[in-house]
């Protein structure tokens, strides 16, 4: 294992965080497949995850196949986390799905300042150096919890390497110290802009503690803007038909392909604010995939 030191920018000051960069061995982890009979085979086995179909269909679909197919190398699996970036930061877009249950926990996230120059809630600009203060997309897995400026913040490791499809590049999230940590300006329960942070993805103080000790220490965890491939639906004879992967009208504006460049940790401060409205889960026993 490799000890860094680096400059501490944006979300923590801290230096005994351990490692400052990723151990892990990205080579042994594998994409979902192409073809959809691929994914299908796989995709079927958990139809009644998300019975509510909280979650964009696309977008839930690539973390279940990445979670089936590298599952020994997952440590946690009750839980994985899907975060939607194309999602104006008013509206939830980070959710929990329980494996067990099936049922969904949505939250609002923070993206970077660095992914939304113009400070007008949508993130547009992705990377995976530091300093850039971008947002990064891919798969990740949790890492461990300590106390920095943010209390209980927890660390991340990417998965994806740069020249990753779709954008996905967070490979030097460690290094970055691109961590999961509470702040004042995000609101689960207000409906207005959130505040950005310095990368990071910034919970509700309310959600964070609690959600960061269901998921630390190899949790997966997927950011992205769109699918990697288009969705395959529930199998036959599921009770929950999956909705197209239609935004809705409340989405905001329409995301442009990730740019993602070369050049991004969190602040303590931010603007906007949202409200919360119901969400309702169906209850629905979970058939898992068995290895």
């Amino acid at each position: 294992m490799v000890l860094v030191a680096v400059a501490m920018t944006g979300c923590t000051d801290e230096l005994e965080l351990g490692t400052a960069r990723s151990d892990l061995d990205l080579s042994a982890f594998v994409l979902p497949p192409a073809a959809s009979t691929d994914r299908a085979a796989i995709v079927h086995d958990y139809d009644l995850l998300d019975p509510g179909d909280e979650i964009p269909r696309g977008l839930l679909e690539d973390a279940i196949v990445y979670f089936d197919l590298n599952q020994a190398r997952i440590p946690k699996t009750k839980y994985f986390v899907v975060i939607d970036f194309s999602r104006h930061s008013k509206l939830d877009r980070f959710w929990l799905v329980d494996m067990t249950t099936g049922f969904v926990e949505p939250h609002k996230v923070a993206h970077g300042d660095g992914s939304d120059p113009d400070n007008n809630g949508t993130a547009t600009l992705f990377g995976n150096v530091e300093g850039s203060h971008k947002s990064s997309l891919g798969f990740y897995l949790t890492g461990e919890i300590y106390n920095g400026t943010h209390a209980h913040s927890m660390r991340l490791d990417g998965l994806s390497r740069d020249g990753s499809p779709n954008g996905m590049a967070n490979s030097n999230a460690r290094q970055r110290l691109i961590v999961m940590h509470e702040a004042s300006y995000v609101d689960d329960d207000s409906t207005t802009q959130q505040g950005r942070s310095n990368g990071c993805p910034a919970l509700d103080p309310a959600a964070q503690v609690a959600m960061a000790d269901r998921i630390h220490d190899g949790t997966l965890m997927y950011a992205a803007i769109s699918p990697l491939h288009p969705p395959v639906g529930r199998g036959p004879g599921t009770d929950t038909d999956p909705p197209a992967d239609d935004p809705g009208e409340d989405v905001g504006e329409e995301v442009e392909e990730p740019v993602v460049d070369e050049a991004g940790g969190c602040s303590t401060s931010g603007g906007g604010v949202s409200f919360s409205f119901a969400v309702a889960f169906a209850f629905a026993g979970l058939r898992r995939r068995r290895r």
